[in-house]
């Protein structure tokens, strides 16, 4: 299969290497279905490849290879992969048009190996960067692990105390002609307003969550809506410094690959994740290009933090930009995941103090009722 804008471009694609076409037939683009794979398997994919390349194998016969070596997730793609790279395309484009859905930086990091720096070198390197990556989610995920399984048993369980004990203890005892206590109704009427609300609730959830994904979808919302983030209290101080990382260790991977800083910082920008720092750093390239130095231009828009645009300045004075930026982005990796590691701290007991306060609300007005029973 050869990727063209037209019958005419592959006509003349396909001149260039020797070869005329008979027919040509206009695939169908919605045959091709992007590979659901997580950061670790894409590592472990470009790893095996990597290692295949620097035993000195060429890329078809090590794309050839891959099947019985690389992860699941990859098999489906591996052999479309394969042809694509045996009919002239280049690895790196290969992997873009894939369905692997290979982020930018990885795709720019392979376009510069095979440019001259070295195709085994930047692929293992890609393979670094995607490890990181996966290493980093990693820890936020096992952070996250406990607050989250509290918090929905902590609503299952106040969710079945208010919605089904209480209102069927609450209708024996007026059965029984017993007055309900103070707390019981409070707590009673919470909960039939809670019950007639729910449904409501979630229409009116479900069509914000529609047009805030709509909005978000789109270039100006999700800057906008990132930039609100950006300015929460510790949300934002995690995100940026999380952001940054991202950003640095990109732009570390693609000099170190030898890709030129202009082209470097339009691929690591977009290995952000938070679309307003990538609207900083494409003011930031602009302000490169133009002249202006590296440091300045990040913190003319504030583009990393501080202490890795520090780190980019000594970088630029001391002819060690990557080595620099690389350390930056270990040392923002580092002080994003303890900042969600001490918000996690900060919200255990928050969750605990929430819902015992709810249980114990509910218990005192079961208590009361039932002290308040009185002998017929």
């Amino acid at each position: 299969m050869l990727a063209a804008d037209s019958r005419e471009a592959a006509a003349r694609a396909l001149a260039a290497q020797g070869l005329w076409a008979v027919d040509l037939v206009i695939a169908d683009s919605g045959t091709y279905v992007r590979t659901r794979i997580n950061a670790a398997d894409r590592a472990l994919g470009l790893r095996v490849l990597a290692t295949l390349l620097e035993s000195g194998l060429p890329v078809g016969k090590a794309l050839a290879a891959m099947p019985e070596l690389a992860p699941a997730a990859w098999c489906a793609a591996l052999p479309d992969l394969a042809r694509t790279v045996r009919e002239g395309v280049s690895l790196g484009t290969a992997l873009e048009q894939s369905a692997l859905a290979m982020p930018q930086v990885v795709v720019g990091m392979v376009h510069a190996g095979e440019a001259g720096s070295g195709l085994a070198r930047a692929v293992r390197r890609a393979a670094d960067l995607m490890e990181e990556t996966a290493s980093t989610r990693g820890a936020v995920r096992a952070a996250l692990a406990y607050p989250c399984i509290l918090a929905v048993a902590g609503t299952v369980s106040v969710a079945i105390l208010v919605g089904i004990v209480l209102p069927r203890f609450g209708a024996i005892l007026t059965d029984m002609g017993q007055a309900l206590p103070p707390t019981t109704r409070f707590v009673l009427a919470a909960s039939s307003v809670a019950r007639a609300a729910l449904l409501p609730a979630g229409i009116a959830s479900i069509l914000i969550v529609a047009a805030w994904r709509a909005w978000t979808g789109t270039d100006a919302g999700a800057a906008r809506w990132h930039e609100l983030l950006l300015g929460v209290p510790m949300v934002g101080s995690i995100r940026f410094s999380a952001a940054t990382a991202r950003v640095c260790g990109a732009l570390a991977a693609l000099l170190e690959s030898g890709v030129p800083l202009s082209v470097a910082l339009t691929h690591a920008a977009k290995a952000s994740g938070d679309a307003a720092i990538s609207a900083r750093l494409t003011r930031a390239r602009k302000a490169v290009i133009a002249g202006a130095r590296l440091s300045t231009a990040f913190l003319a828009e504030r583009a990393l933090t501080t202490v890795a645009t520090r780190l980019v300045r000594a970088g630029e004075e001391t002819g060690s930009l990557a080595r620099m930026v690389a350390h930056a982005a270990r040392l923002e990796g580092d002080r994003a995941t303890e900042r969600v590691r001490v918000a996690v701290r900060l919200l255990e007991p928050g969750l605990i103090l929430a819902f015992g306060g709810l249980v114990a609300l509910v218990a005192a007005a079961l208590l009361q009722a039932i002290y308040s029973v009185r002998p017929t």
